[in-house]
C-alpha cells in the first residue's frame, strides 16, 4: 500500500469513526436507528482498529527505521487496545467461575475505559503509522466502556 492510499485510508476511517461516535451520542435525538447503526459501526472500527494496530506495529518493528523507544510504546498501545477490547468477553466466558463465588469482582466497564485511555496515550508517544489506529481505536474502547450499560 503506498502513502498517499495510506493517508486517504486513515482520513476515511477517522471521518467515519467522528460519524459513529456523533452517531452514537446524538442518535436518539434523530431516530434510534441511527444509534443503532453507529454503535454497531463503532464495533466494526473497533476490530478494524486492533488489526490494523498491529499489522503496522509488525512493520514498524521490522523496517528498523523507527526509534526502539516508539516501537515499544506502540507494543504497549497495541496490548493495552487488545485487552481493553476483550474485556467485555472475560464476563461471559468466565461465568462459571465468578458464578461459584470465586475470583475477583471487577467492574470491567472501568477497566475498558481505563485500558482504552492506556491505548489512547500509549498512541500519541508511538511511531508514526502505528498511533493512529492505537489512539482512534483506544478512544472508540474508552466511549463504548462508557455507553455499556451497568448490567452488560
Amino acid at each position: 500500500m503506498s502513502v498517499g492510499s495510506g493517508r486517504r485510508l486513515d482520513w476515511t476511517l477517522g471521518i467515519l469513526t467522528l460519524a459513529a461516535i456523533v452517531g452514537t451520542a446524538q442518535g436518539r435525538r434523530i431516530a434510534l436507528i441511527v444509534e443503532d447503526v453507529s454503535f454497531v459501526i463503532l464495533l466494526v472500527l473497533v476490530v478494524v482498529f486492533v488489526a490494523m494496530a498491529w499489522w503496522r506495529f509488525v512493520r514498524a518493528w521490522r523496517s528498523g527505521e523507527t526509534a526502539r523507544w516508539k516501537v515499544w510504546i506502540s507494543l504497549v498501545g497495541c496490548v493495552a487496545l487488545s485487552v481493553a477490547f476483550g474485556l467485555p468477553c472475560i464476563p461471559f466466558f468466565g461465568s462459571l467461575v465468578m458464578g461459584m463465588g470465586f475470583g475477583p469482582r471487577w467492574d470491567y466497564k472501568m477497566l475498558m475505559f481505563g485500558f482504552g485511555l492506556a491505548a489512547l496515550l500509549a498512541g500519541v508517544f508511538s511511531a508514526k503509522r502505528v498511533g493512529f489506529p492505537v489512539i482512534l481505536g483506544g478512544l472508540i474502547v474508552a466511549i463504548v466502556g462508557l455507553l455499556l450499560p451497568v448490567g452488560v
